[in-house]
């Protein structure tokens, strides 16, 4: 049945990132994998009832309520472990963001990653996505990196635990996202608004294209616990400061810069590197996870469907 399988693939791709789901989470994630399935179609009831069923019994455990391929049932401490890790690191990736409210040409500020998805390990950085204002990317890129730079929370070299890495930004006038692929859907249907609410809504909207892959896939209703709410102080802070460095000839020279030292680092040239250096997008992912995540699902996917 396409649904069983849709409930395997599900299951079977969050396994690969160590991570056993709730029932709600197995409906709240499920994955289309045929098209004989009718997206958004399925309900919670069915999927209960669906999980009971011999066919997938046989393939999929049940422990302390979470459900995860069979023999895999070890998953479940180490989510446990990783989400209390998590937690301690969202307090202080808060902490940081409420000083960040100021920094001109800052639109939002989200978390992705494993820190999103609560998988943290205790030397994990920070996965920032940031949306900035179009025309000022490269200023505000500046401007974000330098502050986090000076604070010492700006991930590079070996710096890395505890630290922001800024290897995505997007303006607010370019907010769908490509590729739109199976890691990009889960990226961003995790991501975790932290600043930045009006631009995290346009940024939902503009990215429904996610429902095509989790057609269970909900617009947020509610801002997470660690949202940090706008401060009419820094609001204006940043007001002030946009005046201040609205400057076309420096966001002309800054780009410059630093599409220059993009172009000359060696990380650029790197095999399946996803780089890209515009006036709207800024993304330096010199070693992209998704194609690797995408092989290695397929292939216990694969294994699953085929040897239990």
């Amino acid at each position: 049945m396409p649904l069983s399988k849709d409930i395997l693939a599900t299951v079977a791709y969050y396994d690969v990132f160590g991570f056993p789901l709730t029932a709600f989470e197995v409906w709240q994630h499920l994955l289309i994998m045929d098209s004989g399935t009718k997206p958004g179609a399925t309900s919670l009831r069915v999927i209960l009832s669906a999980l009971e069923e011999e066919a997938l019994s046989k393939k999929i455990s049940r422990a302390n309520g979470f459900y995860m391929l069979k023999g895999r049932e070890g998953l479940v401490a180490s989510r446990l472990r990783k989400e209390k890790i998590s937690s301690e690191k969202l307090k202080r990736v808060r902490k940081l963001v409420k000083f960040l409210g100021f920094i001109p040409f800052v639109r939002m500020i989200g978390v992705t990653g494993s820190l999103a998805m609560k998988q943290s390990e205790e030397g994990s950085d920070w996965d920032f996505f940031v949306i900035l204002k179009e025309g000022h990317i490269w200023t505000g890129r500046t401007l974000l990196t330098g502050f986090l730079h000076i604070i010492r929370k700006r991930r590079h070299g070996a710096f890395s635990r505890d630290r922001a890495c800024l290897n995505y930004y997007i303006t607010d006038a370019r907010l769908e996202i490509f590729p739109q692929d199976f890691f990009a859907a889960n990226e961003y249907r995790f991501i975790i608004p932290m600043l930045g609410s009006e631009a995290f809504r346009k940024f939902e909207l503009k990215n429904r294209w996610i429902r095509d892959i989790h057609p269970n896939m909900r617009l947020s209703e509610l801002l997470p616990l660690w949202y940090v709410p706008d401060r009419r102080l820094f609001l204006a802070i940043r007001g002030l400061l946009e005046k201040i460095f609205d400057n076309k000839r420096l966001e002309s020279f800054l780009g410059r810069i630093q599409k220059k030292k993009i172009e000359r680092n060696p990380k650029s040239l790197w095999e399946g590197a996803h780089i890209s250096a515009t006036d709207s997008a800024l993304i330096f992912l010199p070693r992209p996870r998704g194609p690797k995540h995408f092989e290695r699902f397929m292939a216990v996917f694969g294994e699953t469907r085929v040897k239990r």
